[in-house]
């Protein structure tokens, strides 16, 4: 536990939060970056639902409806944090929801490693025979893989991103009470 204070206590961690909240306030470009994000997983979500309503047999006799809450709710609460950074413009409005979206994302993966309803060997069937060499090259264990890794960076960087949005909101509100005590008037 000390380990994880001296992280949040630290000047790099004092430096990241100055960062952040520098730039706070996101770009147009930005929130067009956001928006993009947005259709991506719009696209990975009408990718999965052609597997699950047509028999291409990607998902197993395991995926049942546990395997689809999950697997949807993941990447449905995964949408939340861009949604906001898109509609309000900042960063740091959206990081609970990202370190959220984290804890989320580290639970479900973790359940659909241990089941793995997945038959890899069918993953580019929705695509056009033309492009369905994208990807049929990806192995079961490279998935399990790609898994295991999101869930272990889950750990660490859900707390982190959290952390980070107190610290950033703290340091905000500081910026803000000291521009309004430098604009009242001597008594």
């Amino acid at each position: 536990m000390d380990v994880v204070r001296n992280v949040f206590q630290s000047k790099w961690f004092s430096e990241q939060v100055e960062r952040e909240a520098a730039r706070d306030d996101m770009s147009p470009a930005e929130r067009l970056g956001e928006a993009i994000a947005l259709v991506g997983s719009a696209i990975v979500v009408a990718f999965f639902v052609i597997h699950q309503t047509r028999p291409t047999g990607f998902f197993t006799d395991d995926f049942g409806t546990a395997g689809a809450a999950v697997l949807y709710f993941m990447i449905g609460f995964g949408m939340l944090p861009p949604v906001f950074r898109l509609l309000l413009g900042r960063r740091n409005v959206a990081r609970p929801l990202d370190a959220l979206g984290m804890g989320t994302f580290g639970a479900g993966a973790l359940y659909l490693l241990i089941v793995f309803p997945f038959d890899m060997s069918r993953f580019a069937q929705p695509l056009p025979h033309s492009l369905e060499f994208l990807l049929d090259w990806i192995p079961e264990s490279l998935a399990k893989w790609v898994l295991a890794v999101g869930v272990v960076a889950c750990v660490f960087f859900g707390p982190y991103t959290y952390q980070l949005h107190v610290s950033v909101k703290r340091l905000l509100s500081e910026g803000v009470s000291e521009e309004f005590s430098e604009d009242e008037p001597a008594a």
